[in-house]
C-alpha cells in the first residue's frame, strides 16, 4: 500500500531533497507551502497553503498520512527576527505535534540540528546523550531548536511516535534559496572568498540526511535522537575541492582564525550596502570556535546511515549550482 507523507519546509534545502527522495521511493507527498515554489516545479505532489501555527488546519492536512516530516524552520545567526524565529521554530513545532497526536500519525520525524546540543565539554565525543542547549547567551537559533526538541519530547510522552534527527552542516544540490552553506559554496565558486580562515566544520550531504529520515520511519526507536554527521573539513580544503572541479583559483591564502574578528565590522557594513547576509558574523564565528566532535555511530547501527565522500557532495552541488544559478 502506498504511504503518504506530510512535509513541512519543502521549499528549503532539506525539504526540496526530501520530497524528491520520497517520490522516488514510492511515497505520496502532501507539502505545506509558504511562498517560494521553485522547489516543487514539475513534481507530482499535493501542495497546501496555511499557517504552521494553526493546529486545526494542520490536523486536516495530516488526514490519511502515515508519517510527518517536519523540516520547516527559520535558520540564521544574524539579522534575524527573534520573535518570528521563536514562533516558527518552537510554537510551530508545538502545533505540529498537537496536530500529529490528534491525527494518530504513525511516525513524526523532526529535523533538528547538531547546534541543539551543548558543545562543551569539547574533549568528549558529542553523542545523543549530550544535554540540550539551555544557556540564554547561546544563539537564538540554537535555543529555539533545543526548545523545539523539548516540544517533540513532550509529544512523545503523550503518545506520539517521534524521531529527532540532528544533522551537522548540510551541503548538496536542490538548494534553491540558497542556504547559508549553499551561499558559501557559490561565493567560493565565484571567487568571492579568496581569503579563507583557518577553521572548519563537519559537513554532511543533504541526500544522506533525507535517506536517513525515510529509513528512520521503520528503523528508528521512537523517542530517540540520531546524529547525522559526515566529514570534517576546513574552508581551505573545501575551496581547493571547488578549485579542482571548476579549474579556477578559489583561494589566495588562509588567515588565522582570530583575524576574522577584526573583519567583523566590515562584513556587517558590506552586508548592509549590498543588502546581503554577511559572509560571517559573531554568531557564526562562535559556532566554528566552539564545536565538539560528533559521532554518527548510533545512526549507522540503527538506520544504516552512510555518508558519501565530501568531494562527491561538492562536485554534485557545483553541477547543480552551475545549471541553476551561474
Amino acid at each position: 500500500m502506498e504511504k503518504q507523507a506530510f512535509v513541512t519546509g519543502g521549499s528549503g534545502h532539506v525539504g526540496a531533497n526530501l520530497i524528491r527522495i520520497l517520490i522516488y521511493n514510492g511515497w505520496k507527498v502532501r507539502c505545506l507551502v509558504h511562498h517560494d515554489g521553485r522547489a516543487f516545479e514539475g513534481l507530482n505532489i499535493e501542495l497546501t497553503k496555511g499557517s504552521i501555527l494553526d493546529s486545526s488546519f494542520l490536523k486536516q492536512q495530516m488526514k490519511g498520512c502515515y508519517a510527518v516530516f517536519h523540516a520547516a524552520a527559520i535558520v540564521g545567526v544574524e539579522n534575524i527576527n527573534e520573535d518570528e524565529m521563536k514562533r516558527i521554530n518552537i510554537e510551530g513545532t508545538r502545533a505540529m505535534c498537537s496536530a500529529a497526536l490528534s491525527s494518530q500519525i504513525k511516525r513524526f520525524v523532526y529535523f533538528s540540528s547538531i547546534h541543539a546540543f551543548q558543545q562543551e565539554p569539547l574533549d568528549r565525543k558529542l553523542t545523543e546523550e549530550r544535554l540540550l542547549v539551555t544557556d540564554p547567551k547561546s544563539s537564538h537559533y540554537d535555543l529555539t531548536k533545543a526548545r523545539a526538541e523539548d516540544e517533540v519530547k513532550k509529544a512523545h510522552k503523550a503518545g506520539l511516535s517521534t524521531i529527532v534527527l540532528n544533522p551537522t552542516g548540510i551541503l548538496g544540490p536542490y538548494d534553491f534559496k540558497p542556504s547559508r552553506m549553499g551561499q558559501l559554496l557559490k561565493n567560493i565558486m565565484n571567487q568571492k572568498m579568496l581569503l579563507t580562515i583557518n577553521a572548519g566544520f563537519n559537513w554532511v550531504d543533504v541526500r544522506d540526511v533525507c535517506y536517513a529520515a525515510i529509513e528512520s520511519v521503520e528503523k528508528a526507536t521512537p523517542g530517540e535522537n540520531y546524529i547525522l554527521s559526515g566529514k570534517w573539513a576546513t574552508f581551505h580544503e573545501i575551496a581547493d575541492m571547488v578549485s579542482t572541479k571548476i579549474n579556477k583559483t578559489t583561494r589566495w591564502a588562509t588567515l588565522p582564525f582570530w583575524s576574522a574578528y577584526l573583519f567583523l565590522p566590515f562584513a556587517y557594513l558590506f552586508s548592509k550596502i549590498l543588502h546581503r547576509r554577511p559572509l560571517f558574523s559573531k554568531g557564526s564565528l562562535h559556532a566554528l570556535a566552539v564545536q565538539a566532535t560528533p559521532t554518527n555511530k548510533k545512526a549507522k547501527e540503527s538506520l544504516g546511515f552512510t555518508s558519501r565522500p565530501l568531494s562527491e557532495t561538492i562536485n554534485d552541488t557545483i553541477d547543480w549550482i552551475t545549471n541553476n544559478y551561474v
